[in-house]
């Protein structure tokens, strides 16, 4: 088998007539219109390449290869339809070999479709599709007896590593041969030196090899990420005919809710961030460079797991997180608004059945997650239905898995979709969306008093940070950076006491794109990340969580940005793993600060006008210093405030608004606090819908902006129509 990569020189065209451009591989469509609020082009663009035909490719299939395009690639080759792929995450392959013509020039087109399809998941979710060939392309040409290309994109091999009694390893290796006639697949173990531990050689199709190791080192997270390495050649009446490298590794896991969970027999608890996959200017079409800036900023903050949320990673992510010790939760996007349609359940399970088949040997992968928020718009039968038949096919194509869900906050504990999984997940937003940060420690209170059966992760919890917001009065929803600091104080404080939560992901690591948000002045982003959208700027919350799970020293003085204060006394705060961290302001000793876990502060600390020097020393000698300006203003300039959010509102409304007067861009909490608007929106919504679960999340966010995120459900000339009525309801003094 041979893999030509075939990246470069492709022209592309939209479907709106615009002129052809060549372009290379990997690519996006329309970046900005996806990251700034404005949408960008959404429909269908084609790609076309001329591909010459060798000779050397007669008698043998020739497969085009699409490492993923979003969301719906049609193929054709010259002129003619060969196939269609619906997802726009995972990788695909089709025999194109009856439609190329030897000794020619071939034309091959990738009609590549972003729009949104009921029967193509996600239907809506809160984040940016991007439209692209955003992953590499390849041309693979291989003979008739080969390790599968018809397997899902998968490799054609299912490594199954285990320790059985007296610490012996056990290796079977399933393999899937196209032609198997005449075949047979010898396995070898080598270790990460490269030596040989284990051979076997078996007919091809028939029972699957296994190879012993005595006292085999185990892959053991952040610790040891030991793996080996399977070197798999084919063979057909004894001609060679291709191999396969796989890296692998020995890991058990198992999940409980009275153990938690356990790697290699070991209670460890899961202590991570989701990502996302696409970054400032490239969208979804990232190096493995950047990929590996991720991967670093995940090693400096000390997770041990992460959320690769809400798709399908590229193969280079999971290969890092193999390496580097992370425990993987993996997921497929069935999200949010779902489709009771046989075609919409169809697609949930093959984007399942990728997702499971071409990441099966990552040592590092512990959880398929099979759904998100899945509730939002509605817990109908069918929902119970869909996910039962997809935790069933998990455990069918791969038992030795923990299976896991992630619910809103508001799902009962005794819901029967939380008894589907191994393990459920709940988004959390106390302190952001609803109430105060307190009330999650309450909430899981009640859960661990009622002793639910369930092992329980906190799969996403997080409150937006702007870094041109700062505040000495942190409130929720001011979008400050300080509010950020402070609600991550308060929620680790609460997961640290709580020790039911086997798993914790703060949404998110880095801000995200997100074309239906306009919210905090920034339109088309989700601030809620730990470090910014081009990845330069760590948000203090980051050193917070850098504090509590790095073993490298940390010493970070919060507030940083917000350099002139107009506050007479001032609260210095930093984050440290240090024992003491002693405060120096204008070079003066103000002692040792006070301490809770890895937060140090001293209240009351005066500034001098104008310019004051900050620093602060660890008795192990590393320090941090800034300089911070005493201002006689009433407030400094760049504190986020609502008067201001109106102006930017003015600048680019799309309703009405009055000064003094409600309107669809006022949060869903005041449209609730004013009897007179909230009977307006009864009127239109109806009472019962506004009893459902759902809206007790998204108090901050403003009625405009749930209508965005509800995928449609709340049509346009609804909003016009309350909107038109909220004007003229006045606003109650404050």
């Amino acid at each position: 088998m041979r893999r030509y990569n075939i990246n470069s020189d492709w022209k592309f065209r939209k479907g709106d007539g615009s002129p052809a451009a060549v372009v290379t591989l990997p690519h996006i469509w329309d970046i900005r219109g996806g990251q700034n609020g404005n949408g960008g082009y959404v429909g269908v663009c084609v790609y076309e390449k001329q591909i010459e035909m060798s000779d050397d490719w007669k008698d043998r299939d020739i497969y085009l290869e699409i490492g993923a395009a979003g969301s719906v690639a049609e193929v054709v080759v010259n002129g003619q339809p060969v196939g269609t792929h619906k997802g726009g995450y995972s990788l695909f392959r089709f025999n194109i070999t009856k439609w190329m013509r030897p000794g020619q020039c071939n034309r091959i087109e990738v009609r590549v479709d972003n729009s949104v399809r009921d029967d193509v998941y996600p239907i809506a979710a809160d984040y940016t599709f991007f439209g692209g060939i955003y992953r590499d392309v390849n041309l693979v040409v291989a003979d008739a007896s080969r390790f599968s290309l018809d397997d899902d994109g998968s490799e054609g091999i299912y490594i199954i590593p285990e320790i059985t009694g007296g610490g012996r390893g056990r290796v079977r290796v399933y393999s899937v041969v196209d032609e198997p006639e005449g075949c047979e697949v010898c396995c070898q173990v080598l270790d990460q030196d490269g030596e040989l531990c284990a051979k076997a050689t078996v007919k091809a199709g028939k029972e699957p090899a296994e190879l012993f190791i005595e006292q085999p080192v185990l892959w053991n997270g952040r610790s040891s990420a030991y793996q080996y390495t399977l070197s798999a050649d084919l063979l057909k009446d004894g001609k060679w005919m291709e191999k396969r490298m796989i890296r692998f590794g020995f890991r058990s896991i198992r999940l409980s809710a009275e153990s938690g969970f356990q790697l290699n027999g070991e209670r460890l608890f899961l202590r991570g961030v989701g990502r996302h996959q696409d970054r400032e200017d490239r969208g979804w079409a990232i190096s493995r460079e950047d990929m590996e800036e991720d991967m670093a900023l995940l090693k400096e903050i000390g997770a041990n797991t992460v959320r690769l949320a809400h798709y399908q990673h590229a193969p280079y992510f999971y290969e890092l997180c193999d390496r580097e010790g992370l425990a993987v939760w993996a997921e497929i996007p069935f999200i949010s608004r779902l489709s009771d349609s046989a075609a919409a359940r169809e697609n949930a399970l093959l984007q399942l059945t990728e997702l499971i088949k071409q990441n099966y040997n990552h040592p590092s992968i512990c959880f398929w997650g099979i759904g998100n928020d899945v509730t939002m718009f509605g817990a109908e039968d069918w929902v119970e239905e869909a996910l039962r038949e997809m935790n069933a096919l998990a455990k069918c194509l791969d038992p030795g898995r923990i299976t896991v869900c992630s619910h809103m906050m508001t799902l009962a504990e005794d819901s029967p979709l939380s008894a589907i999984t191994d393990g459920i997940g709940y988004n959390v937003y106390y302190g952001w969306y609803v109430g105060e940060c307190s009330d999650m420690g309450v909430w899981l209170d009640e859960l661990q008093q009622k002793q639910v059966p369930v092992p329980i992760a906190i799969s996403e919890y997080g409150a937006d940070g702007i870094l041109t917001y700062q505040t000495g009065s942190p409130t929720r929803g001011d979008y400050s950076e300080s509010y950020q600091s402070l609600y991550h104080e308060e929620m680790l404080a609460i997961i640290r006491a709580h020790p039911l939560v086997w798993a914790s992901y703060v949404w998110n690591l880095c801000d995200f794109a997100s074309v239906n948000r306009k919210e905090g002045g920034v339109s088309g982003r989700n601030n809620k990340g730990l470090v910014t959208y081009d990845r330069k700027t760590r948000k203090d919350a980051f050193y917070l969580y850098k504090a509590e799970w790095s073993g490298e020293p940390v010493v970070h003085i919060t507030g940083k940005r917000y350099k002139r204060r107009a506050e007479s006394r001032n609260t210095i705060r930093v984050y440290s793993n240090a024992e003491d961290v002693e405060l120096f302001v204008n070079s003066k000793s103000m002692g040792a600060m006070c301490k809770d876990c890895h937060i140090f502060w001293l209240d009351g600390v005066v500034l001098l006008p104008g310019k004051n020097d900050i620093l602060v020393k660890t008795e192990r000698g590393d320090y941090d210093d800034v300089i911070l300006y005493g201002e006689p203003a009433d407030e400094p300039s760049y504190l986020f405030r609502q008067d201001r959010n109106a102006e930017m509102r003015e600048v680019a409304t799309e309703y009405r608004v009055r000064n003094g007067y409600h309107s669809v861009y006022d949060t869903l909490d005041e449209i609730l606090d004013n009897p007179e608007a909230k009977k307006v929106l009864e009127e239109e919504a109806g009472a019962d819908v506004l009893s459902q679960p759902l809206l007790h999340t998204l108090g901050a966010l403003p009625l405009e902006s749930i209508a965005r995120k509800s995928g449609g459900l709340i049509r346009k000339e609804w909003v016009v129509r309350l909107n038109e009525r909220l004007t003229k309801v006045k606003k109650l003094q404050e």
